[in-house]
């Protein structure tokens, strides 16, 4: 139901001002101005005004309470989303890891393999220079023995085969020479050409892995970054979960002084109500008559028994203000009513409040205290004596009628009537 701050205008107190400190305020007050200053007791709060302060006050706190909870669970939130960031990054830099790890495990194998290949290359330059060396001791030989020894062995064929056989031989002899040489030149170029590949291959992957390696250092820089601010988040919800506790601490506290506030305004007001039924009995004995929408109901009649409800059906909860009044009747065996407060209004509200009784409704169709109060209006049961009982923000209070209709007439007509058209007196 919408929030009730006439009566912290009554007590000349600023909603938005309204503290604990200023609730106990005015108790302590209360009390020291009537010890320390008889004459000037009346001036005091009166326990409807320190209630509606304290409440007002519990009411702050509340939504207090509600914004602190709605903060922890964004930083908790903000908290958690860096918690998985950090996590996927620390996923990335171990998969970048992994393959520098890879990378350098195929560069060490293509240095082997170019290892080998320079162990081959050597084994085949040896192999030249072997050839080389015994071509070269041939020709020395060939050259200090001058061409006589060639036409030597041309002229000392005894037949005409072992002169061509000896012409062969010596095509022969100097053709392998050159074969040979020619193919160990070949196999040592393959070679090296191989080995210019694997080099080639393996400034490749060393670029691989510095690229690599750079990726996973801007990884690292990220991470680190995220790590700090995750330990930033982590500090500020600890913080506002420390605020939470405090507030729901506030909240306890001043829902205690609430209830021990409205316990004393009930025990006063029954104080009124069995004066003012004395009273009327011993204006009954004197011969005076009743004071109309003034006296007190009491005895077993309807109207009766739908005050005495008032004060023995506790709130459904928050916003079901004609919910609590349709419980009232029930239990005070009028019957069942349904509807909301507007329903009400415009259904049985049909008096002025100059035309009030006690045991009526007294409704307005919309009210600007909440989006629930413009929709649906706020509803309350008039119990007499200038009093009204209604459930508001999920406790049943009591106001004085004039303050009721001062709060709720700011933008509606205040109406009242007898529920379900059912006159109990």
């Amino acid at each position: 139901m919408p929030r009730d701050h006439a009566s912290a205008r009554d007590a000349g107190i600023s909603p938005r001002s309204v503290t604990r400190r200023d609730a106990l305020r005015l108790l302590i007050g209360a009390g020291a101005c009537s010890a320390l200053f008889p004459a000037l007791a009346s001036a005091a709060p009166s326990t409807q005004e320190r209630l509606d302060a304290a409440q007002m006050s519990y009411e702050q706190a509340q939504a207090e309470l509600e914004a602190l909870g709605e903060e922890v669970a964004e930083a908790a939130g903000q908290l958690s989303q860096t918690q998985a960031q950090v996590g996927d990054l620390t996923q990335q830099v171990n998969q970048k890891q992994s393959e520098i790890e890879d990378k350098q495990d195929q560069i060490e194998d293509k240095q082997d393999q170019i290892d080998q290949k320079q162990s081959e290359i050597e084994d085949k330059q040896d192999q030249i220079e072997q050839r080389q060396e015994q071509l070269g001791e041939r020709m020395s030989s060939s050259y200090k023995a001058g061409p006589t020894s060639t036409l030597d062995l041309l002229l000392s064929s005894a037949t005409f085969e072992e002169l061509t056989s000896n012409i062969y031989y010596l095509d022969k002899v100097s053709e392998a020479d050159r074969e040979m040489i020619d193919t160990v030149k070949t196999l040592k170029a393959e070679l090296e050409q191989d080995k210019a590949e694997l080099e080639q291959d393996k400034a490749e992957l060393e670029q691989q892995k510095s690229e690599l390696e750079t990726e996973k250092a801007a990884l690292e820089d990220q991470r680190a970054e995220l790590e700090e601010l995750e330990a930033q988040q982590a500090a500020e919800l600890e913080a506002v979960r420390a605020k939470q506790a405090e507030s729901e601490q506030l909240v306890a506290n001043l829902s205690d002084e609430v209830k021990e506030l409205m316990a004393q305004r009930d025990a006063e007001l029954l104080a009124a109500q069995q004066a003012a039924e004395e009273a009327r009995r011993e204006q009954e004995q004197s011969g005076g008559s009743g004071g109309g929408g003034s006296t007190v109901i009491t005895g077993s009649g309807p109207a009766a028994a739908v005050v005495n409800a008032t004060y023995s059906t506790p709130s459904p909860g928050s916003g079901l203000c004609a919910a609590w009044v349709s419980n009232v009747f029930r239990n005070a065996g009028i019957g069942s009513f349904y509807g909301n407060a507007d329903d009400m209004y415009y259904s049985w509200c049909g008096y002025s409040t100059s035309q009030i009784q006690p045991g009526m409704i007294i409704a307005v169709n919309t009210a600007p205290y909440s989006a629930a109060a413009v929709i649906y209006g706020h509803v309350g049961i008039y119990v007499g004596n200038g009093t009204v009982r209604h459930n508001r923000s999920g406790v049943v209070r009591s106001d004085s009628l004039s303050s009721w209709i001062s709060m709720y007439s700011v933008t509606a007509t205040v109406r009242c009537g007898w529920l379900g058209g059912i006159a109990l007196s």
